[in-house]
């Protein structure tokens, strides 16, 4: 027997520890276990030995430091699992599984703090321990550090995004700002690199066109275009990608701005005084911010009004809608289309020469309003361009004719003429009342006039449409064995001058337009969508503020069903047809056949009558437009384009005026013009002037009508149009 067995289970127990935390149990002064401190098995190990051999509990707490619930804890464990359960045996409350976790978790969200959801989230967790999902329940404490560490987790999750965002904000900032100093630096390159150096001949391409650009400060251009800004230390100012358009647009070199993707920029840039020219992506940056910043439909007013003042514009004007088909997926309004003579969608673009084929206005429909809104628009536009009032001007109409309902309607404000499409009877006319009318029309040579023969009657009479009436002038134009019938309520001319203003209306406009279709006149520029809006309306006068939206029209759904009915009555027809065929050959089944399909069809009919009488006659437009998403084709950025084509029109025809003494055919006073504006020239660059060098010309016509337009050109000493130069001075060069 040992002394430790005479000891008992509690004699002289105790424990020694060193430096390196090593520590020896001895029990009546013998080593009885060894263990160190940061061994965990061993410990527990020590532990359930200890209490095998029946030493007292509060002395194991004792000797291993720990509580005696954690002695218990580790007998409870050794007994049942053996040493293997002590290695996974953990100190403190038992651990929580991560389903219970995830759980507890999501009902902490969901709940969101709502008064006692603490209670319920233990509830909650108790009934899935009787469902046997989880094995045991937790406690409300347990239930307080899983919500705490979850709102830690959080904290921390959302410390390392703000952290991650601040990284990356700053990376971002750092970077525009080395791309921003990159750009500056290039840019100062370039600038340096884009003047002309000065002294140095330059041979440029197509540099005739140049010869526009003193005439383009007549017209305003730089006064319209919006300032620079803070930009004003960019390559190019918007004065010279206004002026870079309209020049080369009246040479017919660009119709659109992707068309200087194909030129030969530096070869092209003494044009503007540079070495190249702004480029593509340039523009596509640019224009729509300038455009942003302007309103383009005031623009043309007024830079028609200025027009008006050079060119003094005839009281006799000529308006022409043509329309501008839409093929893409976007739902848009409908216009009419007189080549396809049918609906679809697209605009109507109404544009107004004089009776010189001189470009005068220009505006564009989307099909909100009717016609006759439009029409009211273009003249009170005209009245202001011309500054006159109320049916001083007389405007004429395109060929295809209005209706009698139109015409009333607008004759109480506006002077016109127009071809009728509703008078289609000839009346009964006597030879001898046809009246000869001699229209004397501009031929082909300086001067020269040539006569052109019709034959006219005239009759007045009232007109009523939709409880208005209007005087008119109903006319019958006779040109061999046609006969075309017109409409005005212009009593101050005689019958000669009605038939000639209106039958001057194809060399002023037809083949005028012709012209504009050269310089892209036609083309879209843009398929930028924009939504309806009420301020959109009343900022275009489509609608009254004071008065609302309240628009209405035919409701389509109606003119939808009138269709479907239309197409199943032409199809009883043919029933109703079928089956008295069938009658007649005593065919009783087939006729029988028949009869259920029409009865079929007679029901339907039925259906959609009922159908179409719950419906309401009229509709709100912004309704229809809510309802089918439809949206509008933004018109802003076409109508700068075209508002410098103008410009650049204008130029050309000054240009035209200049040198038309010096040909007797008018033909080729176009051609040498053309020529001149597309010709190579030779810039020189000095201080703040330009002077340009035409090449010489091969006939004496051709160089006293250069030398002219030079002397012309010249004339205009203060050249204010925001570019690199404030002077350009034009010469005519030598043979050699």
């Amino acid at each position: 027997m040992t002394i430790q067995q005479l000891l008992g289970p509690n004699g002289l127990v105790y424990y020694v520890e060193d430096e390196e935390k090593n520590v020896d149990v001895l029990w009546g002064g013998r080593v009885f276990y060894s263990f160190k401190r940061k061994d965990s098995f061993a410990e527990k190990l020590g532990i359930a030995l200890l209490a095998n051999v029946g030493v007292m509990k509060k002395t194991i707490s004792e000797v291993f430091g720990v509580n005696r619930r954690t002695v218990r804890r580790v007998i409870e464990v050794y007994r049942r699992e053996g040493a293997e359960g002590l290695r996974e045996y953990k100190q403190g409350p038992q651990r929580v599984g991560e389903e219970v976790k995830g759980f507890v978790i999501e009902k902490y969200v969901k709940l969101d703090k709502k008064w006692g959801y603490q209670q319920a989230i233990l509830e909650a967790v108790e009934e899935k321990v009787k469902e046997r999902i989880f094995s045991k329940s937790i406690s409300r404490s347990m239930l307080q550090k899983i919500i705490w560490e979850h709102k830690v987790q959080v904290e921390e999750q959302r410390e390392r995004e703000e952290a991650e965002a601040q990284r990356r904000a700053s990376e971002k900032r750092q970077g525009v700002e080395r791309r921003e100093s990159k750009r500056q630096r290039r840019e100062e390159d370039e600038r340096r690199q884009l003047k002309l150096r000065e002294g140095e001949g330059e041979c440029v391409q197509h540099g005739g066109a140049a010869a526009c650009i003193p005439l383009l400060g007549e017209f305003g251009l730089k006064g319209f275009l919006p300032g620079e800004g803070a930009q004003v230390d960019r390559l190019f100012g918007n004065s010279e990608l206004a002026v870079s358009y309209a020049v080369l647009n009246a040479a017919e070199l660009v119709e659109v701005e992707q068309d200087f993707k194909l030129l030969a920029s530096y070869q092209m840039g003494g044009i503007i005084g540079r070495v190249k020219l702004p480029s593509l992506s340039l523009y596509r940056e640019r224009i729509p911010g300038v455009v942003g910043r302007m309103d383009m439909g005031e623009v043309i007013v007024q830079a028609a009004r200025r027009a008006h003042g050079v060119f003094g514009f005839s009281k006799v004007v000529y308006i022409d809608g043509h329309f501008m088909p839409y093929y893409g997926n976007s739902a848009t309004l409908y216009g009419y289309n007189p080549q396809k003579r049918l609906a679809m969608h697209g605009r109507e673009y109404f544009f107004v020469h004089d009776r010189n084929g001189l470009p005068v206005y220009a505006t564009i429909s989307d099909g909100y309003r009717d016609m006759r809104h439009y029409i009211e628009d273009v003249d009170g536009k005209l009245r202001e361009i011309y500054g006159v009032g109320d049916k001083e001007l007389l405007e004429v109409f395109d060929r295809g004719g209005y209706s009698k309902r139109f015409c009333v309607g607008i004759a109480e404000r506006i002077r016109f003429i127009c071809w009728r499409s509703d008078a289609r009877v000839v009346p009964r006319i006597p030879e001898s009342e046809w009246v000869e009318v001699i229209v004397q029309r501009q031929g082909n040579g300086y001067g020269e006039l040539k006569e052109k023969r019709f034959e006219a009657w005239e009759r007045q009479g009232e007109f009523e449409a939709e409880g208005g009436k209007a005087r008119m002038r109903e006319v019958w134009i006779k040109e061999g064995r046609k006969v075309s019938p017109a409409l005005s309520n212009d009593f101050t001319r005689s019958l000669p001058e009605v038939v000639a203003a209106l039958t001057r209306r194809w060399g002023a406009q037809e083949n005028m337009f012709k012209e504009l279709k050269d310089h892209g006149i036609d083309r879209i520029h843009s398929y930028r969508k924009e939504e309806y809006t009420e301020e959109f309306l009343y900022r275009s006068g489509l609608e009254d503020e004071e008065q609302g939206v309240c628009h209405k029209i035919s409701n389509p759904k109606i003119r939808q069903l009138d269709k479907e009915i239309s197409r199943l009555r032409a199809q009883k027809r043919l029933l109703d047809e079928r089956i008295v065929k069938l009658d007649k050959e005593g065919t009783e089944e087939q006729a029988k056949e028949v009869r259920e399909k029409l009865a079929g069809i007679n029901g339907k009919i039925a259906t959609l009558i009922k159908k179409r009488k719950q419906l309401p006659r009229k509709v709100r437009m912004m309704d229809r437009i809510a309802e089918e998403n439809i949206v509008r084709l933004s018109d802003g950025k076409k109508l700068f384009f075209d508002w410098l084509k103008m410009n650049g029109i204008w130029a050309k025809r000054k240009m035209v005026e200049i040198v038309k003494p010096y040909y007797k055919d008018l033909r080729d006073v176009n051609r040498f013009v053309r020529s001149i504006l597309r010709s190579r020239t030779y810039v020189c660059r000095e201080d703040e002037g330009l002077d340009v060098f035409f090449p010489p010309q091969g006939s004496r016509n051709a160089r006293a009508a250069l030398e002219a337009l030079c002397t012309n050109l010249n004339a205009y000493c203060n050249l204010d149009l925001n570019l690199s130069f404030t002077r350009i001075n034009f010469h005519v060069g030598e043979k050699h």
